[in-house]
C-alpha cells in the first residue's frame, strides 16, 4: 500500500496576507509518488471507485479513490505501458512489449495475455465484450475480451496507427460476441495521413478519409454519429460525412499539431501544440473561441459541465469557462509535462512525466462568482459566433 503526501498550506496568521493566500493557493489535495517512471495514462473503473495508472516503469497501479491510497500493483509487462481501459470487472493494459494484458480489478491477477501485434500497442478500447487495439505494426485488431481470441485483423494503413474510435450503433448491451450481426464501425487514424472506417462483419475497409498532409492523431464524431472530425500534424481539422467519406470542410485556425478532439452538444473542442484550445460549431465548422494561457503544448483536454480542463507540457492545468472563455483556475505543482487527465466529480486527477499522480480540488469552479484578477484571464474570441445555440 502506497502513501501519499499532502502539500502544506500556510496557516492563518502567517506572514502571507489574505490576498496572497488566495493567489498562492495550489488546490492540491494529494501527491502520490509510488511510480518510478512517467505516468502515461489514467482511467477510472466503471463504478468510479478505482483509479488506474500506467507507467514507463512497466507497471500499472490501482488506487482507491476514497482513501487515495495504492491498493494494487499490476506487474508482468516487460516494457513500458502505453494505454489502459476497463470493463466492469477487469483492467486491460497495452504495452511496448507488443502485448495486451487482462487483469482482475479485485485480485490484481493477470488473467490473459493477448499476443499477435508485432510492434508497440499504443491504443486500446473496450466495448461490450470486444477489445480493439491499434499498433505501430500498421494494424488494428479486434479480440474477444473474455476468451482472448483474435476475431479480426484490420490491415490497409501504410504507417503506424494512433487513434481508435468506435462508433456504436448497438442499442442493446451484448451478452456475447457476434460480429456478423454487429453494425458498429471502427475508425482508425494513421501516420500515413489517412483515417479509415471498418465494419465488424469483415476485415475490409469501408471508407478511406484522405485529405490531410500529416499524420492523423485524433478523432471525434458528432452526437448523431453522422459527421467525423479528424485532427492532424498538418494543423487542420477535417470534417467528413462518416458513411460516404465525403470531405465537408477543412477547419483552419491552429498553427501547430492538433492533438485532441471532443464533441459536446453543438460544439467541437480541439487542443494543439500551438498552446491553445479552440471551440467550433459542429454544424458549420466555424471557430467561436480561443482559450489561451498555457506556455507549452496542450496535450490533454476534458470538456464537461460548462468547463474546459486542459493540461500542458508547461506542467500546469487550467480550467476555462466554455461560454465566456475566462480562465477560472490555474493548477501548479507538477515538475514536468502532464500526460493524462481525468475529471471526476469535484476532483481532477493528473499523471505526469514527473512520475506522480496528483489529485486536485475542482470544487467551486462552476458556482463561485468571486473575481480574482490573479487567477482569471479573459481570452479573445477568434471569429464570430454562428447563429446557433451554443449549449
Amino acid at each position: 500500500m502506497g502513501s501519499g503526501s499532502s502539500k502544506k498550506v500556510s496557516p492563518p496568521g502567517s506572514a502571507d496576507s489574505t490576498k496572497k493566500r488566495k493567489k498562492d493557493k495550489s488546490f492540491l489535495i494529494k501527491t502520490l509518488d509510488e511510480h518510478t517512471g512517467s505516468i502515461n495514462n489514467i482511467c477510472l473503473s466503471n463504478d468510479k471507485q478505482t483509479i488506474v495508472t500506467v507507467s514507463e516503469d512497466h507497471t500499472a497501479r490501482l488506487w482507491d479513490i476514497k482513501t487515495e491510497e495504492c491498493i494494487g500493483v499490476l506487474e508482468g509487462h516487460t516494457s513500458y505501458i502505453t494505454n489502459c481501459c476497463v470493463s466492469d470487472e477487469h483492467v486491460f493494459t497495452a504495452s511496448a512489449d507488443y502485448s495486451i494484458r487482462k487483469w482482475d480489478l479485485k485480485t490484481c491477477e493477470c488473467l490473459h495475455e493477448f499476443n499477435g501485434h508485432t510492434s508497440t500497442v499504443n491504443k486500446i478500447i473496450y466495448s461490450q465484450g470486444l477489445l480493439f487495439s491499434g499498433s505501430y505494426d500498421r494494424t488494428a485488431r479486434c479480440w474477444d475480451a473474455r476468451s482472448g481470441d483474435l476475431l479480426r485483423v484490420f490491415e490497409g494503413h501504410h504507417r503506424s496507427l494512433f487513434p481508435l474510435l468506435l462508433v456504436s450503433n448497438s442499442k442493446t448491451r451484448r451478452t456475447h460476441v457476434d460480429l456478423d450481426s454487429n453494425d458498429d464501425i471502427l475508425i482508425t487514424g494513421s501516420a500515413d495521413y489517412t483515417a479509415k472506417s471498418w465494419g465488424m462483419n469483415s476485415n475490409q475497409c469501408l471508407v478511406t478519409y484522405k485529405k490531410h498532409t500529416g499524420a492523423v492523431l485524433c478523432l471525434a464524431v458528432d452526437s448523431a454519429n453522422k459527421i467525423l472530425f479528424t485532427g492532424s500534424t498538418d494543423t487542420v481539422i477535417c470534417m467528413w460525412d462518416l458513411l460516404s467519406g465525403r470531405h465537408l470542410k477543412t477547419m483552419e485556425g491552429h498553427n501547430a499539431t492538433v492533438l485532441n478532439l471532443q464533441v459536446l452538444n453543438k460544439l467541437l473542442f480541439s487542443s494543439s501544440s500551438d498552446k491553445t484550445v479552440r471551440s467550433w460549431v459542429v454544424e458549420f465548422g466555424d471557430c467561436t473561441r480561443v482559450f489561451k494561457g498555457h506556455t507549452h503544448t496542450v496535450g490533454c483536454m476534458v470538456v464537461e459541465d460548462g468547463l474546459v480542463f486542459t493540461a500542458s507540457g508547461d506542467g500546469t492545468i487550467r480550467a476555462f469557462n466554455t461560454k465566456s472563455g475566462s480562465c477560472k483556475r490555474v493548477y501548479k505543482g507538477h515538475e514536468h509535462a502532464i500526460n493524462a487527465l481525468v475529471v471526476h466529480k469535484r476532483k481532477i486527477l493528473s499523471g505526469s512525466h514527473d512520475q506522480t499522480l496528483r489529485i486536485w480540488d475542482a470544487s467551486k469552479l462552476r458556482d463561485d462568482d468571486d473575481d480574482d484578477d490573479e487567477l482569471i484571464e479573459v481570452v479573445t474570441s477568434n471569429g464570430n459566433v454562428s447563429s446557433t445555440t451554443l449549449s
